[in-house]
């Protein structure tokens, strides 16, 4: 039976615990625990009057920042479930750690097709979340601070922000913006320039490091990326901006090659009229399996979990693995990757950029003081982002060289170390 997104979590949280010598036991399995597993099923009125009901899941990781709010996605999608939820909140409790932010990761979802339902359907199932959530006090600025993920839009965090205003206005005086980040640009929306390239952004920020710390040969990796969604697209975008030619890209319906490289504004343009990226004049058809075997410096996976196996981790011949996407690669590709000597940049350093704009986007909403956070610009937001993802980065390389270990373990080791003395001064586990 093939491991679980959540057993390959708790397998390298447990071996971050042994490298950090975690005493007592049972002080360990507070980063195994959640401190909300919550499943309902929601009502809503269809387009032609009938009802429906959809399942509804929301994750709360183990925190010890008792005092500030959880922060994750909110995914509509087919297959939603608490156990992949649970793996996402705890990967989001690590970043979060990782780029020195107090809060607790969170994950949640609803079994939902989007492409499925029109506008006013999907607002009436977002309505219907908000109504159950806050029945039972598990969303506000100060407790659940979803965001958008795969299915969700800004638009969507907009409909959220609106109904709890709503429900919330006539009972206490809130900072209702703070009750989901990843919100529209412009008056009266709250949101922040720069969410949605943040994550692009921070990958190519991630690499430069790894590139100037390893001493890697070039300084203009040649890179293949695989998905072409948000974070694909915007991680493309800013490769091409800072010179590092692109020589493979694919999407869920397959991938496109060009041996001397691809024009990324021919390629959004292609993009946009056909909305794939297969068929672009001047290149040749690969599949997602190909492209994560060519022979390139660097691949991004950035769409799903799991893509990179033991069964085809011994393939890959690009010296750089720079994960887009959360968990794409299994453990036991890990011990692959690193017995053939390759630099796997992990996601919950790699893909941080997003999280630590939502947190930007929050404490403005909330008003909460402090230095890191920008003024609502898209250039000062992306450089702020760009220095604490550059710190977490220098904490998990001299961590890797403390502990003779790969990038991914030194950063659990990071993150698990900063908040372990808070478990124990709130267990009193001297």
């Amino acid at each position: 039976m093939l491991a679980s997104h959540l057993d390959n979590i708790l397998v390298r949280i447990e071996k971050a615990n042994d490298a950090l010598n975690i005493r007592p036991l049972w002080l360990r399995e507070k980063l195994r625990g959640f401190k909300l597993d919550w499943e309902c099923d929601i009502e809503a009125e269809m387009d032609d009057g009938s009802m429906r009901q959809f399942h509804a899941v929301r994750i709360w990781h183990r925190s010890p920042h008792v005092d500030q709010p959880h922060k994750g996605g909110l995914r509509y999608h087919p297959f939603v479930n608490a156990d992949m939820m649970k793996a996402h909140a705890i990967e989001m409790s690590l970043k979060l750690w990782l780029i020195n932010v107090e809060m607790g990761g969170a994950k949640g979802g609803i079994v939902i097709d989007p492409s499925k339902h029109s506008p006013r359907e999907l607002k009436n199932v977002t309505e219907a979340y908000v109504d159950e959530a806050d029945e039972r006090n598990i969303l506000g600025p100060f407790r659940d601070v979803p965001a958008p993920d795969v299915g969700t839009t800004p638009t969507v965090m907009h409909w959220m922000r609106q109904r709890y205003a709503q429900r919330r206005r006539s009972r206490e005086d809130a900072r209702f913006a703070g009750v989901v980040t990843g919100k529209p640009v412009g008056y009266g929306y709250d949101g922040i320039p720069g969410r949605n390239e943040a994550t692009g952004c921070g990958l190519i920020t991630a690499l430069q490091y790894v590139l100037e710390q390893s001493k890697y040969p070039t300084r203009c990796p040649r890179i293949a990326i695989m998905g072409f969604g948000n974070v694909g697209f915007h991680v493309a975008m800013f490769a091409a901006e800072v010179g590092f030619p692109i020589v493979a890209v694919s999407d869920v319906h397959g991938g496109i090659f060009r041996k001397d490289g691809i024009d990324f504004d021919e390629l959004r343009r292609y993009f946009e009229a056909t909305k794939a990226v297969l068929g672009m004049p001047g290149t040749r058809a690969i599949t997602n399996e190909e492209l994560l075997t060519l022979d390139v410096d660097v691949v991004i996976p950035a769409a799903l979990e799991h893509v990179i196996t033991k069964q085809n981790a011994c393939a890959l011949q690009a010296p750089i693995i720079l994960e887009g996407a959360n968990g794409p690669t299994t453990p036991e590709a890990d011990e692959i990757l690193s017995a053939k000597g390759k630099i796997v940049v992990p996601d919950i350093a790699a893909n941080a950029g997003g999280v630590t704009v939502s947190f930007f986007e929050w404490a403005r909403n909330v008003n909460k003081l402090d230095s890191r956070v920008p003024r609502p610009e898209g250039g000062e937001v992306l450089f702020r982002m760009n220095e604490i993802l550059t710190n977490a980065m220098s904490e998990v390389w001299e961590n890797a060289a403390r502990y003779k270990t790969s990038l991914r373990h030194a950063a659990y080791i990071t993150a698990i170390n900063r908040v372990m003395p808070l478990f124990r001064a709130k267990h009193l586990a001297e």
